[in-house]
């Protein structure tokens, strides 16, 4: 007997297998006929929930933003952390992801001209998200000494407007150096917050074993 889900569950459903092979094949190689084989559904059924790929990619996209807006408001939410503890986590875990370097096709497509639009509207929607829990880890880590700065919510957005951009800029070179990159980024978080932030090193990747 065929089973009969909710349209939300199989929404979902469908909004993860298309995560999947884009991530796996890339957005050019995706097809419908890829996402709805790996659920073994019809074509149908994904035509009553999305138009077309381009509004799964959006939902897929959406879903992405999603997850890492919740693994970042953890990382800066561990109050059993020093606020420059979870500032310096919050950074790697961005450089983490780059170099782990899980889903290249999909960021190209994202980053490209056809989705543009799309990208900003996710970046706009993470830094909202954030951006209120920056404000209070800057405000308790002055209240805590930690940081010298005149005014913590003024520094937090001017410290999210930073990263956004540097991520707009950079997140195309293939061949950044991450760790050079890293050192720069530290250092001008630093001057931003008065402060001496924890030191770590990000671990070493294929790309750096590829360098050598």
């Amino acid at each position: 007997m065929r089973q009969v889900k909710k349209p939300e569950v199989r929404k979902a459903e469908i909004v993860d297998a298309a995560v999947r092979s884009f991530v796996e094949r890339g957005y050019d190689q995706t097809t419908v006929e890829s996402i709805t084989g790996s659920l073994g559904v019809a074509k149908g059924c994904f035509y009553h929930y999305f138009g077309s790929k381009e509004q799964v990619f959006a939902s897929a996209i959406e879903s992405i933003a999603q997850r890492l807006c919740a693994t970042y408001l953890a990382i800066l939410q561990d109050h059993s952390r020093s606020p420059s503890a979870r500032l310096v986590s919050y950074i790697d875990h961005g450089y983490a992801l780059t170099e782990r370097d899980e889903a290249p096709d999909l960021l190209a497509a994202l980053h490209g001209d056809r989705f543009r639009d799309m990208h900003h509207r996710i970046v706009d929607r993470v830094g909202g998200e954030l951006r209120p829990t920056l404000c209070a880890l800057v405000a308790a880590g002055a209240a805590q000494g930690e940081f010298r700065v005149h005014d913590p919510e003024f520094t937090a957005i001017a410290l999210l407007g930073a990263l956004r951009e540097l991520h707009e800029v950079y997140a195309e070179r293939p061949d950044l150096d991450l760790r050079a990159h890293r050192a720069t980024l530290i250092d001008l978080l630093e001057r931003m917050l008065g402060a001496e932030l924890p030191h770590s090193e990000l671990p070493h990747s294929d790309r750096d074993a590829e360098k050598r």
